[in-house]
């Protein structure tokens, strides 16, 4: 694999980097209080109802002062302070004092869950917005790519899992654009190989059997908007040079006409495919992906930004429905296979079942998790890199040595799973 940027785009980017990465916690939910706190924990933060502790929680559940957080190589460790309703950590109940609570995992305090992240500053900050993008500081370059490049014409490459709202990003891209004409969207995975050039850039009257009238295609239905193409990663070679010529010369022609008709279409594509290696194995054209590569992001998986479940959560049910810190809690544990397309899902299923009881609060038992997640790859992968970082206090060689993979191996999956291995150099 190619070495590349979590998201990048061939337009100048504002610096989003922060200074030296600060492990602490985020106060990822609170039964009936929405609102998201962090703190850094570089000395020893105790957490409880006590207004002048360090982390004071509005929890009637929590004892005045319930639980004690310490950094830790890779974590936070985490002592209970002999409180009445007991801590827990990943949504098992705290084993010893003392115990580590890895980057990543959630520690849940009465009715509180919290969060342990790698790099706390970006937390403590406000977070760029944007109506489409809901999400904390992790859709934060997003939304600075979708800032830049919106305005322009340029293509642009949305990368990412299944399910992570691709579709979203270029609803806003184009939103971003002003221009004046439709965003039309097509599954290019969905479109049969013979009918790929008619749906994308019509076809004559007649051109083929079973053409019995003329169709202009999404590109001219696109024109002065967008055309959102999905899953480009499927497109047979020969359309590929099709489309290459479109985005170079502004013209398409269809299929069985002679004279080809000027276009004015941004062209946003998108796919959960490796574009990079598909050209190094023949399957995908490099001009076509350095074409449409000119701006380019990549959305993290949900795994890589558990804080945002809470709220992606709450806007998957009624008004009148909430959670409990333990259904939570068990959300945030999960490792999302599916991502955010999942979790509506598996929310959806809940709501059902506390329909049915006549309950007004949904609760771990209502929902119903693939055991086998998280991803299992995905999720067994940052389980062992995230282990040797800790082991080998955040030391590349030898972390890369341990795992028997190449140093730039060892970054790509860094990228993937939104690790930063400065935070375990302790």
């Amino acid at each position: 694999m190619s070495e590349r940027t979590d998201t990048h785009t061939a337009l100048d980017l504002p610096e989003l980097s922060e200074a030296r990465p600060v492990i602490g916690v985020v106060v990822a939910f609170s039964e009936g209080l929405p609102e998201r706190r962090a703190i850094a924990v570089e000395g020893r933060v105790r957490v409880g109802r006590d207004p002048e502790l360090e982390l004071s929680v509005d929890d009637g559940k929590a004892s005045r002062c319930h639980a004690e957080l310490s950094a830790g190589s890779g974590g936070v460790v985490v002592t209970d302070l002999e409180s009445r309703n007991g801590t827990f950590v990943d949504e098992a109940p705290l084993e010893a004092p003392g115990q580590l609570a890895k980057v990543g995992s959630t520690i849940r305090i009465g009715r509180t869950v919290l969060l342990v992240v790698a790099n706390v500053r970006p937390y403590l900050r406000e977070p760029l917005s944007d109506p489409l993008l809901l999400g904390g500081p992790a859709l934060d370059e997003t939304r600075q790519v979708i800032a830049v490049v919106g305005p322009s014409r340029v293509p642009v490459l949305i990368e990412g899992e299944t399910g992570t709202g691709k579709e979203l990003v270029a609803q806003a891209i184009h939103r971003a654009s002003g221009r004046k004409g439709e965003l039309c969207a097509v599954n290019c995975a969905a479109l049969p190989a013979e009918l790929v050039e008619s749906e994308l850039f019509g076809h004559a009257r007649g051109a083929f059997s079973s053409s019995a009238g003329a169709r202009k295609g999404l590109f001219r239905a696109a024109d002065g908007g967008s055309l959102f193409l999905d899953e480009i990663g499927d497109l047979p070679l020969a359309s590929q040079a099709k489309l290459l010529r479109v985005l170079e010369t502004g013209e398409v022609r269809a299929v069985g006409e002679d004279q080809p008709i000027r276009v004015d279409v941004r062209v946003i594509a998108a796919t959960n495919r490796d574009l990079e290696r598909m050209i190094t194995e023949g399957q995908f054209r490099a001009d076509l992906f350095h074409r449409i590569a000119t701006g380019r992001v990549v959305l993290p998986p949900l795994r890589a930004r558990r804080e945002d479940v809470p709220l992606l959560a709450q806007t998957f049910v009624r008004g009148d429905l909430t959670f409990t810190a333990r259904a939570m809690d068990r959300l945030m544990a999960h490792g999302w296979p599916g991502n955010v397309r999942e979790l509506k899902n598996v929310i959806a299923a809940g709501v059902a079942r506390v329909d049915a009881r006549g309950s007004a609060r949904i609760d771990a038992e209502d929902l119903h998790l693939d055991a086998r997640a998280p991803s299992e790859s995905a999720g067994a992968d940052e389980r062992r890199v995230r282990d040797a970082l800790a082991e080998h206090a955040g030391n590349v060689t030898h972390v890369a040595r341990a795992l028997g993979v190449r140093r730039a191996a060892l970054y790509e999956l860094f990228k993937r799973l939104a690790i930063d291995p400065a935070a375990y150099r302790r």
